[in-house]
C-alpha cells in the first residue's frame, strides 16, 4: 500500500508541516459555500441529494445522533444531517469556519456540540454520545494513512449499534496517487481507501459513485463502513 508519512519534524508548521500547510490554507478561505466548495457552488444540491439517497438506503441506521467531521461552515450538517437526525455534532479545526457554523446553526434544537479540533487529534471521551452516523466528506485527503486508520478505529468505537461511517471522497484512477503540496492534500484510489478501511477493521457495507458530477473533475464515491 502507498503510504503518506510526515517528513517534517513539526507537522503543524504553516510553511512545511503536512497539517500546518492545510490549516494555513483553510484559515485564509472565506467561510461561505463558495469558499468551502472551491467556487463550485453548482455541485452543492446534487451532492446533498445523492448523499441523502445513499444514507436512507442503509438499513438499520438510527436517527438519534450524527457527527460531521471537518464540518466547515456546517453545509452538510444543515442540509443533510439536521433533517435526518435529532442532534448533530460538528468537528472543525478552523475557528472562523466553526464560528460561521455556530452563528448559523447554534440556536437550532438539533445542533449538538461544536468541537474546535483537528480530526487527527479528536478523541471522543467516554461520556460522548454514540453516533448513528459519522460523516467524513472531502476531509480525509488531509490525513496521512496512519492517522486515517487511527481515526477510523476511534470512530468505530464511537458508533451506536448499527451505526456507520459515511465516507465520501474524491477517487483517483486505479493505482493513482495524487499529492497537492500547496494545501497538503492527497487523492487516493478506491483500492487504497479499501486497504485503509481494512486496516482499521471496518467493512464496506454499501458503495456508490456520485452520479451527477462534472466530468472534468475526480470522480466522487460514497462508502458506508461498519
Amino acid at each position: 500500500m502507498w503510504k503518506v508519512e510526515l517528513s517534517h519534524t513539526d507537522a503543524y508548521d504553516p510553511k512545511q508541516g503536512w497539517y500546518g500547510k492545510s490549516l494555513e490554507y483553510w484559515s485564509k478561505t472565506p467561510a461561505t459555500i463558495t469558499g468551502v466548495l472551491g467556487g463550485m457552488d453548482h455541485v452543492h444540491e446534487a451532492d446533498i441529494a445523492e448523499s441523502r439517497q445513499f444514507l436512507l438506503a442503509i438499513q438499520g441506521v438510527g436517527r438519534s445522533r450524527a457527527l460531521d467531521c471537518g464540518a466547515g461552515i456546517g453545509r452538510i450538517t444543515k442540509n443533510l444531517l439536521m433533517p435526518l437526525f435529532e442532534k448533530t455534532d460538528l468537528l472543525e479545526p478552523i475557528p472562523h469556519m466553526l464560528q460561521a457554523a455556530r452563528d448559523d446553526l447554534g440556536t437550532s434544537p438539533k445542533a449538538g456540540e461544536f468541537y474546535l479540533q483537528s480530526i487527527e487529534k479528536f478523541i471522543p471521551v467516554a461520556s460522548s454520545p454514540k453516533y448513528d452516523v459519522v460523516v467524513l466528506q472531502w476531509v480525509a485527503i488531509y490525513l496521512t494513512d496512519d492517522d486515517f486508520v487511527s481515526f477510523l478505529k476511534r470512530m468505530k468505537a464511537s458508533l451506536a449499534p448499527n451505526g456507520i461511517v459515511f465516507f465520501k471522497e474524491n477517487v483517483a484512477s486505479k493505482n493513482e496517487f495524487v499529492v497537492d503540496k500547496d494545501d497538503s492534500s492527497l487523492t487516493r484510489s478506491d483500492m487504497h481507501y479499501k486497504m485503509i478501511f481494512a486496516a482499521a477493521g471496518m467493512a464496506v457495507v454499501a458503495e456508490a459513485f456520485q452520479k451527477k458530477w462534472p466530468a472534468d473533475l475526480f470522480a466522487v464515491k460514497m462508502y458506508a463502513l461498519r
